[in-house]
């Protein structure tokens, strides 16, 4: 054989060889592993604000808070990847209280923060109070009408949009949701419940402003989480409520029951899902 039929061989040999390489590579040989995708970020989690932060009226209270197991940080909480660091709400807090006795909890390792707050500056809870079951009493028109002042003033917007840039300051890698609430008559137009269900929209209206007041301000990275739509068909008075309904008992009454914080839940954990990284 010339050398030339040789070399010719020899490449016929080689080709011959690569080409059953590359058809044994289903049955057994396999390519050098490429790098999995990173996973998800477990967000490291503080839970701000008042009794709604707190879970309230879910459960045997655990603390002078009355915080109970069932709240909406705890629904978070066992959820993968989402890891609750403190839940630092507590029953009755204002935007002031959060500010001065919550916000230490949160710091340059938090990734996720949630506050629900702003009923306490309305106090709605005494509103009530003042005007269950006589609406006429002077106490409960001096309740609503210092409601309706405070409303009007825009002070709650103010505070909060202050409290989200802070809250930034000391956590800039944070997600922050801030959560709204239910209206606990179900949109109820006449008389007495309308008039709170009237109220609960318009601080829903400021707290979803002062988010977005937050955003363009500062650059704060906060979401408005509606819950009105969820609790549709869901207040105090419906036939299913996920609101306490028993005006005699002030810890549970208008306030989420295991449902209802379940309800919550859902909804803050799928806007964080649209928001994390």
């Amino acid at each position: 054989m010339s050398a030339l039929s040789t070399r010719k061989a020899r490449n016929g040999i080689v080709a011959a060889a690569a080409a059953v390489a590359l058809l044994a590579i289903p049955i057994g040989i396999a390519l050098p592993a490429q790098a999995a995708p990173p996973e998800t970020a477990v967000a490291k989690y503080v839970a701000l604000g008042d009794s709604i932060a707190a879970g309230q009226g879910a459960g045997i209270p655990l603390d002078a808070c009355l915080r109970t197991g069932a709240g909406y940080a705890n629904g978070l909480d066992a959820i993968p990847r989402i890891n609750l660091l403190r839940n630092a709400g507590c029953s009755g807090a204002s935007i002031a209280d959060v500010a001065a006795g919550q916000l230490g909890q949160v710091n340059r390792g938090t990734t996720l923060v949630t506050i629900t707050a702003g009923a306490g500056d309305l106090d709605i809870g005494g509103v009530y109070a003042a005007c269950f079951p006589d609406p006429a009493v002077p106490a409960c028109v001096a309740a609503v009408v210092a409601a309706q002042q405070t409303l009007e003033s825009g002070v709650i917007g103010e505070r909060l949009t202050a409290l989200l840039i802070a809250t930034h300051e000391r956590s800039p890698r944070a997600q922050i949701l801030v959560t709204g609430y239910p209206l606990p008559f179900g949109g109820a137009t006449q008389g007495f419940l309308g008039v709170i269900d009237q109220a609960v929209a318009a601080l829903d209206a400021q707290i979803a402003g002062a988010v977005a007041a937050a955003a363009g301000l500062g650059g704060v990275p906060a979401g408005y989480v509606d819950v009105t739509a969820a609790f549709a068909g869901h207040s105090a008075v419906s036939a299913d409520p996920w609101l306490g309904s028993n005006p005699a008992d002030p810890v549970t009454f208008l306030h989420p029951n295991a449902a209802g914080y379940a309800a919550y839940t859902g909804i803050v954990h799928d806007a964080y899902l649209a928001v994390a990284p």
